[in-house]
């Protein structure tokens, strides 16, 4: 047989190798392990009381913070079960980096209620790590979402609002501590409108400044809290945030009055 018809030859040795040398490759498809679906919902239920229930308890904090917390945590869910956008993926929570933030979340919303005073310094600690904890996940968590196919209008508006809920916890924190004025709460106000006016609205994965800026906002709120932080820091820390921001809601101004221009 010649050198020609062994080339046209489908059943010779080298066809099965021709696709993977001139072809396309096969589409990878990454692991769905971290995927939460709609049933998982009641799993960060349990979770969130269960972690503040036992913060409160190791602290003597009573039964106010967890019951705020609960109460966020549904205030979360219906917020992002309204409207949900459109999307052909089947409904997610997200992932299990949304799980835990949203209960992290919820909890140091529920530890806003504690009245301003001398904390011990373990509990200012704590509440320091758990904000750098869910603004680390939160960084990674959309990352992840969209490598394992777990995105959907409803974890990305339960994402939106617990990331909006975690500055305004945090700044609600550094004031009702005393450790800055009630402007630093502004903050938190501008998060939430900010996610409000972004609702609906296709933003590009790419915009890596906004995604530093906002980690940028919520670390500089966890760091104001810990207890080594000196007075003069702490009020940096706070100013950087609410600066950062104010600088974000006005971005976002601009995109939306571009948009209805055009």
């Amino acid at each position: 047989m010649s050198e020609e018809q062994n080339k046209k030859d489908p059943s010779s040795p080298a066809a099965p190798d021709a696709p993977f040398q001139n072809g396309p490759q096969a589409p990878l498809h990454p692991p769905k392990v971290h995927t939460m679906r709609m049933g998982h919902l009641p799993l960060t239920i349990l979770v969130t009381f269960a972690i503040s229930g036992l913060f409160a308890l190791a602290f003597e904090l009573g039964s106010a913070p967890p019951i705020a917390g609960g109460g966020l945590l549904v205030l979360l869910i219906v917020l992002a079960a309204i409207t949900p956008r459109a999307s052909d993926t089947p409904a997610t929570t997200g992932t299990r980096f949304t799980v835990a933030r949203v209960a992290i979340t919820c909890l140091l919303g529920g530890l806003a209620v504690i009245p301003a005073g001398n904390p011990p310094a373990p509990l200012l600690w704590s509440v320091a790590l758990m904000g750098f904890t869910a603004a680390g996940l939160g960084a990674v968590d959309g990352w992840l979402a969209r490598i394992t196919c777990s995105t959907s209008g409803f974890s990305e508006k339960l994402g939106t609002m617990a990331s909006a809920l975690l500055v305004l916890s945090l700044s609600l924190l550094v004031w009702r501590l005393g450790l800055a004025g009630v402007w630093v709460v502004a903050a938190g106000a501008l998060g939430f409108a900010e996610a409000a006016l972004l609702a609906g609205r296709e933003t590009s994965h790419h915009e890596v400044w906004r995604l530093g800026a906002g980690l940028a906002v919520r670390v500089a709120l966890a760091a104001a809290i810990m207890p080594i932080t000196p007075p003069f820091a702490v009020t940096a820390l706070a100013l950087l945030a609410t600066a950062l921001a104010v600088g974000l809601m006005a971005h976002t101004l601009l995109l939306r009055r571009g948009e209805t221009s055009s």
